[in-house]
């Protein structure tokens, strides 16, 4: 009796134990390998070695702490689970570790080697005007070291570029942003900005087998307003003044998400060139440049050497890293509507060699002007009706000629000259001029 009760304790004892092995058994798991598992590069395979087969969990772990569950097997299931890159997503620390926990349910577990989920961020970009006046962008490579060597899920560095162009999408309401295409993704490192018309933020999108990150990758402005301003008409040789205000368009942009607002403001300390050419003429040639003040005003004084048009241009420039926000900006340049400022002949003296005569004496009249050319001036004096009328002609050398004639008349008389237009060596045309009245006396 006795032995048969052992005997049948045994046989429990050992009956639970089996209930027990059922229930939780250790599974052994070794050996977790991660792969590939096409050449697309868009799903992993988790393998791994296990003693018993049993349901197993497989667990994302972080180097920052971050637990996540990725899926699950059965217990007659193959010792593998593929899943997708999209499971994980992509990381902007090149640095930061993560690895595979396989795990049964008696708390056996394993893990894999650690890998990274790098995607390239914050790229240097740079921007630049080609000489047909295209805007280009160019992101620098990728030399951010492997912060997980030996990874073997480590691939070459190759990455996919798509810029869009963040604009404001109700520049008259809200600020509200909306994002436009610039390119389709391409593996080239640079490509065109499109040129919109309007101020806008450029987001440059890279790629790989993770994911995407986003590179706020610069921002373009525009020439909003370019004005001048300019006396109608000046003497030769004189200053001419110009002046003006140059208002650009910039995009100002910020929160999470964000907001988007097109701005107008005057832009201080641009350089603008003031250009010229004679009037109908198609070329135009720079004669000064002039730098904007706090406000976008500038002025500037030229020469004046004969007639002709003007206008103010702000010339497409990118600059590096002058953005408020970081980054580059690419200004798109403008002109101002041109000016046309005409020439008069400058006269630097009109007068007679002696205003006071006798009676019987010739007098002299003399005349200088500008430009020191050959012109043939008339002489003129005001009659008892009060008319101008005519005394005789005087063929200039070098601007300047007298005239001397008989007079006989007493008492005091007003004269002046008339001096034809003219044309400069450079072809630019001079309009003709009345000088002031000046006083012969005859005692």
């Amino acid at each position: 009796m006795k032995r048969l009760l052992a005997l049948a304790g045994a046989v429990a004892l050992l009956s639970g134990w089996g209930i027990q092995a059922a229930q939780a058994a250790p599974g052994d798991i070794s050996a977790v390998k991660i792969a590939w598992s096409d050449a697309t590069h868009t799903k992993i395979r988790i393998s791994w070695s296990e003693t018993t087969p049993v349901a197993n969990s497989l667990t994302w772990m972080t180097d920052s702490q971050m637990v996540t569950a990725i899926g699950s097997t059965t217990a007659g299931g193959p010792n593998e689970l593929v899943v997708g890159t999209g499971s994980f997503g992509p990381s902007v620390e090149a640095a930061a570790k993560n690895w595979i926990v396989v795990s049964d349910p008696a708390g056996d577990e394993a893990r894999s080697v650690d890998f990274d989920t790098f995607v390239y961020y914050q790229a240097d970009v740079q921007l630049s005007f080609a000489p047909d006046g295209t805007l280009h962008w160019t992101a620098a490579p990728d030399t951010v070291p492997d912060g997980t060597p030996g990874d073997p899920l480590d691939l070459p560095k190759a990455y996919r570029y798509a810029l869009r162009q963040r604009v404001d999408n109700d520049p008259a309401g809200m600020y509200d942003c909306k994002d436009v295409p610039a390119s389709a993704p391409t593996s080239s490192r640079t490509g065109v900005v499109p040129r919109l018309g309007t101020a806008s933020a450029l987001v440059l999108d890279i790629s790989n087998e993770w994911g995407t990150s986003a590179t706020d990758a610069g921002f373009v402005e525009t020439t909003a307003a370019l004005t001048i301003a300019a006396p109608t008409a000046t003497q030769y040789g004189t200053s001419t003044t110009f002046t003006g205000k140059l208002t650009a368009g910039f995009m100002f942009i910020r929160g999470m998400p964000p907001f988007c607002d097109q701005q107008l403001e005057p832009r201080a300390g641009q350089t603008l060139t003031l250009q010229a050419r004679p009037i109908g003429a198609t070329a135009w040639s720079v004669v000064g440049s002039v730098q904007t003040d706090v406000n976008g005003n500038y002025k500037l004084a030229v020469k004046n050497q004969g007639a002709r048009e003007y206008r103010v241009v702000r010339a497409t420039i990118a600059s590096r890293h002058t953005s408020p926000f970081g980054g580059d900006t690419a200004a798109y340049g403008g002109s101002s509507a041109s000016k046309v400022v005409r020439t008069s002949t400058r006269v630097r003296s009109a007068k007679f060699i002696a205003p006071v005569i006798n009676y019987g004496t010739k007098p002299q009249a003399y005349l200088w002007v500008d430009p020191a050319g050959s012109q043939r001036a008339a002489l003129q004096f005001k009659n008892a009706s009060g008319a101008w009328q005519g005394v005789m002609h005087k063929t200039l050398s070098s601007g300047r000629g007298i005239a001397t004639f008989a007079w006989n008349r007493r008492g005091a008389t007003q004269f002046r000259w008339w001096v034809p237009g003219s044309t400069t060596s450079g072809g630019l045309k001079v309009d003709p001029v009345y000088t002031a009245a000046f006083t012969l006396t005859v005692r």
